[in-house]
Order: structure tokens, then C-alpha cells, then sequence
């Protein structure tokens, strides 16, 4: 998702080139083999931080995206029967699919199968459609009483699928507590472009 670099939402079109996504996907590739695409945008990546002890990093793009309305990076923590929205390119979709989620159980703490992926804290949720193995990095949305648009207060990270079986839930890594690290994140790659 892409967001502005004080990390807050929009309500004029502006051009950004940063991206809100998972940790994960950068711990074995190149920075220089991820593109970004979606409307109107197809995007290199320049750079990237991650968030030390959780599956959220933000990305610099190479060159600024269209300029566009941004949603905001909140800090509302995820609670049982939340409803959210997550928006996911997984199955190779040329677009972001809404899964429409209610979240189960917040969690300190959760791992991957192999505890390579380390995500804190974390929120347990079902969607539908079943969230899949590529949605990962894709924003979890919410809205609180009285808010005339969402804040992406997660970012999707893992789905339980034991023995090859997706149950239908998913790992998403909270924004809350790391909203201070993501703003100095930002502001480190930005400063990177000038």
C-alpha cells in the first residue's frame, strides 16, 4: 500500500514513493528484483527497512508513484470481532482483491512454520475469500466509530495452512506499536532521494 511520508492519510492527491509491506519477502532476494505494480503504477525498488522484531517494512521506490489520495498508518490495536478488509494480490491478481476479515484473537507474539517470519504484535483472522499465499504484504484495513475512511493498522503476513490446507486464517502483524519506528523508517529512505 502506498503511503504518505509522515505516514498519515490524504485528502488531496499526492505523489509518494513509499510502499507499506511485509519484512518477509526481502529476506532472500535482491532489492533490485521487486517491482511494484497496480494501477497506473509499475515501479523498481530502490530501497528498503524493515521493522526490527515483527514482519512490516516500508520500500522506496525508484522513481514516485501517480499522486493519489493515501490512507493513513494507524495505532489501533486489533480486538475479537473487529471487521476489516484486507487487500491481497495473491494468485497473481493484476489487482488488490478485498478479503473481507473479523479478527479472532489478538496475540503478542506468533511465528511461521519455521520461525524464520517472527510477527509482534500479531492479530489471528478469517477472511473472506480465504486469504492466500501471496496476499502476504498486503494492508489490513479497519475503521473506528465516527471515522469517515479507514487506517491500515496491519499488514498481512502469514496463513495457517497445515499439511498444505488453508484454514482460512491468517497471521497479520500490527501497525500499532510501531508507528514511531515506521515514521523514522520513512523518513530515512526519503532522505535517501534527495
Amino acid at each position: 500500500m502506498l503511503i504518505a511520508p509522515d505516514l498519515e492519510a490524504t485528502e488531496e492527491k499526492i505523489s509518494t514513493s513509499l510502499v507499506l509491506t511485509c519484512a518477509h519477502f526481502f529476506r532472500t532476494a535482491p532489492i533490485g528484483a521487486f517491482y511494484v505494480r497496480g494501477r497506473g503504477l509499475n515501479r523498481k525498488l530502490q530501497a528498503v527497512r524493515t521493522i526490527d522484531g515483527t514482519d512490516i517494512a516500508i520500500a522506496l521506490l525508484q522513481r514516485p508513484a501517480p499522486a493519489r489520495e493515501l490512507l493513513g498508518v494507524g495505532t489501533q490495536s486489533l480486538s475479537p470481532g473487529m471487521k476489516t478488509a484486507t487487500l491481497g494480490y495473491g494468485g497473481n491478481s493484476k489487482y488488490a482483491i478485498e478479503k473481507h476479515g473479523t479478527v479472532l484473537l489478538p496475540l503478542p507474539i506468533s511465528y511461521s512454520r519455521g520461525f524464520e517470519t517472527r510477527v509482534r504484535p500479531a492479530a489471528i483472522q478469517i477472511n473472506t475469500p480465504k486469504a492466500i499465499k501471496g496476499d502476504s504484504g498486503g494492508a489490513v484495513l479497519s475503521m473506528r466509530d465516527g471515522d469517515t475512511q479507514p487506517t491500515i493498522n496491519a499488514v498481512q503476513s502469514l496463513v495457517l495452512d497445515p499439511l498444505g490446507i488453508n484454514l482460512g486464517l491468517a497471521t497479520v502483524a500490527q501497525t500499532s506499536t510501531h508507528k514511531k519506528s515506521l515514521y523514522r523508517a520513512a523518513q530515512g529512505l526519503i532522505a535517501m532521494q534527495e
